[in-house]
């Protein structure tokens, strides 16, 4: 039986990916693409991912970091530390 807070390989790889790219993005000033991708990555928490910690934890991460621009370190930290509780799901 799997444990229903475990997140699926490929939502796992997928909100990890649109992650990294916010951050990449925050880095290089990009607020545009910032935005577009956390609003991609709360989409696919809400989605994908069963209610529960974890889903609020990802999807908080992605608001935060959004609100967090135009401070762009800020923002790639909110992103980094929102990968970090995707991987807490392996």
């Amino acid at each position: 039986m799997s444990d229903p807070d475990e997140v699926p390989h490929d939502v796992r790889a997928s909100l990890e990916q649109l992650l990294a790219a916010a951050a990449s993005a925050a880095a290089d000033g990009d607020h545009q693409t910032v935005r577009a991708t956390l609003d991609t990555a709360e989409t696919v928490a809400t989605n994908k991912l069963p209610a529960g910690e974890r889903r609020d934890r990802i999807r908080w991460g992605c608001g935060a970091a959004a609100d967090a621009l135009p401070n762009a370190d800020l923002a790639a930290a909110y992103a980094t530390a929102t990968a970090d509780a995707v991987a807490d799901g392996e």
